[in-house]
């Protein structure tokens, strides 16, 4: 009991089915005052420079739509990816799946079918990047069981750090 301190008990006691916590709660209500008071005006103060400073209202809407067709070409190229990682774990661990025989026929395009895009997927897209981009990414296995995926590539370190609590 001397050594215990308050916050050993506010996640016990301070919290609603362990879901909503009284802490962290107080704390997301001071930051979002903080945003409205502080960082706010100074976003208005940013907006308000880039219409005067770009008289012609199109030159932002191109730029508005050259974002939005980035994000979405990021948004596809993300999901290709890791698909092709999930389909190279799963076949080459020989991992029991629903539908395992449609996982092997898209490995077998991906991978064995040509050469050089299996080699673009390998450079761009290797364990190693796929570990550190997506650490908690899981395959769910045909007995119901998620599994993550980086367990079968203990070598790689993802790029967090996981902090241990006493």
């Amino acid at each position: 009991m001397l050594n215990t301190r308050w916050w050993d008990y506010s996640d016990k006691f301070l919290n609603l089915n362990g879901r909503i916590s009284l802490i962290y709660s107080i704390f997301w209500g001071l930051l979002g005052l903080y945003l409205l008071k502080v960082v706010n005006p100074k976003v208005d103060k940013f907006i308000d420079w880039l219409k005067v400073k770009f008289k012609n209202i199109t030159v932002l809407k191109i730029i508005d739509i050259s974002i939005i067709v980035l994000l979405f070409i990021n948004c596809v190229v993300s999901g290709y990816a890791l698909d092709s990682y999930l389909t190279r774990i799963t076949v080459e661990n020989n991992l029991e799946v629903e539908n395992k025989e449609e996982v092997i026929a898209k490995y077998n395009y991906l991978y064995k079918e040509d050469e050089k895009r299996a080699n673009r997927i390998y450079k761009f897209w290797g364990n190693e990047v796929m570990v550190k981009f997506y650490p908690n990414v899981t395959i769910r296995l045909s007995n119901g069981e998620n599994v993550l995926a980086k367990n079968y590539s203990p070598d790689i370190e993802p790029y967090f750090y996981k902090f241990k609590r006493d």
